[in-house]
């Protein structure tokens, strides 16, 4: 009998696969090696692959459906009710957190951390009234778009209705520029994004 060593990141996670139930004859330490992602890099990034096909394919098909209007209007709407969604779960995890430019961009970064891995911050300016951070490394969104051959028909960065959405949810009377320094066709990209006081 073969002794296999399951992947860390199985037993880390473990509780959201206690209830699975294979028949006799399988084998789910062996499925579980082949299959779990072996490392936490894998697995953010597969996660984040398939969040980025869902986007991606669901604007295709909409545009299919509705028009290639339909696909900037949708993407918007998306990634502002995600900006907002994003901003109410923050704020109701820490409520003590005070409105204003400095707890939106940390909102951002939150959402950096537990949803966009490719992405790297650089904090240029951070202040009660104005915010300055570029936003590297890669536009998933970019790079599913491309494959699918509808990324001419987005406004770049798609993450601007987000952000958005994050200053409004908050009641923040702000500014947002947000300027593409670079967006590579290998989806590498550099944004700049201020905040300031109006």
């Amino acid at each position: 009998m073969k002794n296999i060593q399951l992947p860390e990141t199985f037993t880390a996670l473990s509780d959201f696969r206690k209830h699975d139930i294979y028949l006799p004859e399988m084998d789910p330490d062996q499925i579980i090696s082949d299959f779990f992602p072996g490392t936490f890099t894998e697995l953010v990034q597969r996660l984040s692959e398939i969040t980025a096909a869902f986007y991606g394919g669901l604007l295709k098909q909409s545009g299919k459906l509705f028009g290639s209007e339909a696909i900037e209007q949708l993407s918007a709407a998306f990634m502002y009710d995600l900006g907002t969604k994003m901003t109410l779960r923050t704020l109701g995890i820490k409520p003590d957190l005070p409105f204003g430019i400095p707890t939106a961009v940390k909102i951002i970064i939150a959402a950096v951390f537990t949803s966009s891995p490719e992405y790297n911050f650089e904090f240029k300016e951070l202040n009660d009234h104005k915010a300055e951070v570029l936003i590297k490394g890669t536009d998933r969104y970019h790079r599913i778009t491309q494959n699918l051959e509808i990324s001419e028909l987005l406004q770049w960065p798609v993450i601007r209705p987000f952000i958005q959405g994050v200053c409004d949810t908050m009641g923040l009377d702000v500014l947002l520029n947000i300027q593409v320094i670079k967006l590579d066709p290998d989806s590498s990209c550099i944004y700049r994004v201020v905040i300031t006081e109006k």
